[in-house]
């Protein structure tokens, strides 16, 4: 099995084993990362270009150009910032009106608008480098997955950061953990699927010659990781965008291990048995999300008629209640147990330790 060290000087398994399927998936959203002081995604771009501005002036006069180009009511003086997923796809709508197909537009023109995306990724991307620094925040998260999690579960997590992966690889008896998922695969192991990417996967060819072979694992032919980058001792690396992707409404898949991870993705939650929802409250903006969970409900509920898997159990728990209706209307009424509990991460985390 290849082994690549990790930031811990422990390993992470990056290739599929073998043996029996397991059933509990949790689904992690960004407001397991709130609890390690990393904004949601209605405060995540104000931090984030709040953050910017003090390095680099020019990157975040763009963005500000931008945010009021496209909200009339923007001002940065009292920095008035929209959600970031609402920001991202109005951008990408901008691309598609600004061409010669419809309207073409020399003051937003496509380099334009890419551009700023640009930026706003990389303001994210530092921000969030930023806060995994401090590793005494990551605590709530490395106490659920040590009590709460055992070893073959899956977990799915749309957050760009590395909460996960530093608390798996501080998990008793380092059993370690794949980027796949595979019901024929040893039952120790966890699975983590990361369908919008990760602040330190990267493109091979781009970190190529910048950092030793034996500090990096290949996800595939293109996608590498980077478990030991630090921003302070590789300055030419932090120019060199992470492979993530934003929760827009219309995804271009042009990374195959995130197309691969995606089908991942919609097999563990066919096979769950248990699925637990937290912190995720499925953006109206990621319908590719919708439709993929969706369809792999619709599986589970499919096979467990035919007495192939036990019937599904979902508990989501968030702070909103709205989340509650999103979530049991995806579901439907074929799935008989559904619980919902209304609180924070690390309030949950708390009531499951007492």
């Amino acid at each position: 099995m290849s082994l690549v060290p990790s930031t811990k000087g422990k390993t992470r398994k990056t290739r599929e084993t073998k043996d029996s399927s397991r059933g509990r998936v949790f689904i992690i959203g960004a407001g397991v990362s709130a609890s390690c002081g990393i904004a949601v995604a209605n405060q995540i771009l104000r931090e984030a270009v709040m953050r910017m501005e003090s390095r680099d002036s020019a990157k975040t006069d763009r963005i500000h150009k931008l945010l009021q180009y496209l909200y009339p009511n923007f001002d940065e003086s009292i920095r008035n910032y929209p959600n970031i997923e609402d920001f991202l796809n109005l951008l990408e709508m901008a691309k598609k009106f600004n061409s010669e197909e419809f309207i073409a537009s020399s003051a937003w023109s496509k380099p334009k608008l890419e551009e700023v995306k640009r930026f706003t990724l990389q303001a994210v991307t530092d921000y969030i480098w930023d806060r995994m620094a401090d590793a005494g925040k990551q605590r709530v998260v490395h106490e659920f997955v040590r009590q709460n999690l055992r070893e073959g579960d899956t977990i799915i997590t749309f957050n760009w950061d590395l909460t996960f992966e530093r608390a798996l690889e501080n998990y008793p008896g380092d059993p370690g953990f794949l980027y796949t998922y595979s019901t024929d695969r040893d039952e120790k192991h966890f699975s983590l699927l990361k369908p919008h990417g990760s602040i330190d996967w990267f493109d091979e060819a781009a970190v190529k010659g910048l950092v030793s072979r034996s500090e990096i694992g290949s996800l595939d032919k293109r996608v590498c990781y980077y478990p030991r980058f630090d921003r302070a001792k590789n300055p030419k690396l932090v120019d060199i965008p992470p492979m993530i992707v934003p929760p827009v409404t219309e995804k271009e898949f042009e990374i195959d291990f995130l197309k691969r991870t995606w089908r991942f993705v919609y097999r563990a939650v066919s096979n769950a048995t248990e699925l637990h929802i937290i912190g995720y409250s499925l953006p109206r903006e990621d319908q590719f999300a919708r439709l993929v969970f969706r369809r792999a409900i619709l599986n589970n509920i499919l096979n467990a008629s035919k007495q192939k898997k036990r019937a599904l159990r979902v508990r989501v728990v968030n702070p909103d209640s709205s989340t509650e209706g999103t979530f049991s209307r995806l579901v439907g009424r074929s799935v008989r147990e559904f619980e919902f509990q209304e609180a924070y991460f690390e309030d949950y985390v708390a009531g499951l330790q007492e």
